[in-house]
């Protein structure tokens, strides 16, 4: 198959996968969350991670700052503070696209361990220093303590943990499906 086809397919399905991804946490808003758009169940991150250890970082980055861009599109209004979109949507929603750099091991549990951990601790820290630098106004407490631990702890750790199962249970069939979606040869 040519190069160029299977780059096609590859945008294609990572499209397709941040659409999934829009929908879910479209679905969730209706579930109450915490007082500035943060939900514990963040469903949204599964499709996301899967970009990247389907096609690698170059994807995944793209998918996860794509989504972010959606996002910010989607968010209510007062729920951006000024330079706030940086790290609490673009490179909050980016860090997912570091699965990348386990390209290909899905079926390697350490490696998904490991690449589901590390992007949800980079989106952690990236949206807690947003709190602190840009909503400790707001807050009217200690900024750094509410933010990394009162307000953003409890929900990315309840993300991250409940992606984390849902890919391990996934990851054989979502490997196969890629590789057959991407590397069919077309019947014309």
């Amino acid at each position: 198959m040519k190069e160029k086809q299977v780059e096609l397919r590859k945008l294609i399905m990572s499209s397709m996968l941040v659409a999934v991804a829009v929908v879910l946490e479209l679905i969730l808003k209706i579930i109450p969350g915490m007082p500035f758009g943060g939900n514990f169940i963040g469903l949204f991150m599964i499709p996301l991670v899967f970009i990247g250890f389907m096609f690698g970082l170059k994807y995944g980055i793209l998918a996860g700052f794509v989504y972010g861009i959606v996002e910010i599109l989607l968010a209510p209004a007062g729920y951006i503070i000024g330079w706030s979109f940086l790290l609490d949507y673009l490179i909050g929603f980016t860090a997912f696209g570091l699965t990348g750099l386990f390209k290909g091991k899905l079926n390697h549990l350490p490696s998904i361990i490991i690449g589901i951990l590390i992007a949800g601790f980079i989106r952690y820290l990236s949206v807690s220093f947003a709190g602190v630098l840009f909503w400790s106004e707001i807050i009217n407490a200690d900024a750094f303590f509410y933010s990394f631990i009162t307000y953003n702890l409890g929900y990315n750790l309840s993300t991250t943990l409940i992606t984390l199962v849902f890919v391990v249970l996934l990851s054989r069939t979502m490997d196969d499906m890629s590789k057959k979606f991407i590397y069919q040869e077309s019947a014309a």
